[in-house]
């Protein structure tokens, strides 16, 4: 079972298994992208989750992701989640809990990680004045080291499923 997380900086922050965050990304989709078109959710639905986030793209995403939360909070878990065909049907164990009010309160932990994430980004440039991406990456051992070895080219040029999904089916 992998666990995937957010990377930044010199730091891993761990949200749970590929369905959870899966999940996560397809109310991201559902609650803002398509609920609200007139906004661009790219910096989240495409760069966060299938690549990873620029320097100069970490306030807007940070801001888009203030946005999301404020949405989550408006979307009661019992009714916007079919959680027994999404996470309680999976046969990784989940670490969200759907009795939950709010999906903001779900997903929580998601919120702060991302948080976590960027300014893990911003104090690593201001040590070692290097930037090292926010993404969304395997949180085990042997996964990280693989995918952190990988040129970001390859993550500019992908198509379809992130390098975190693939790894999980």
């Amino acid at each position: 079972m992998n666990k995937i997380g957010f990377d930044g900086g010199h730091s891993i922050y761990e949200l749970g298994p590929a369905p959870d965050v899966v999940l996560f990304f397809d109310c991201v989709k559902i609650y803002a992208e398509w609920d609200h078109p007139e906004q661009d959710w790219s910096l989240l639905t495409d760069r966060l989750y299938r690549r990873y986030l620029r320097r100069e793209e970490l306030k807007p995403a940070l801001l888009l992701m203030g946005q999301v939360r404020q949405l989550f909070v408006q979307r009661p878990a019992k009714s916007s989640i079919e959680w027994e065909a999404k996470v309680l049907a999976n046969s990784e164990k989940s670490g969200l809990n759907p009795e939950q009010p709010t999906l903001a309160e779900v997903f929580s932990k998601y919120f702060e990680h991302f948080a976590s994430a960027c300014g893990s980004a911003e104090s690593f440039v201001d040590a070692f004045n290097i930037y090292q991406p926010v993404r969304v990456v395997i949180s085990d051992l042997p996964g990280f080291a693989r995918d952190k070895n990988k040129p970001l080219a390859e993550y500019d040029a992908l198509e379809g499923e992130p390098f975190w999904l693939r790894s999980w089916r």
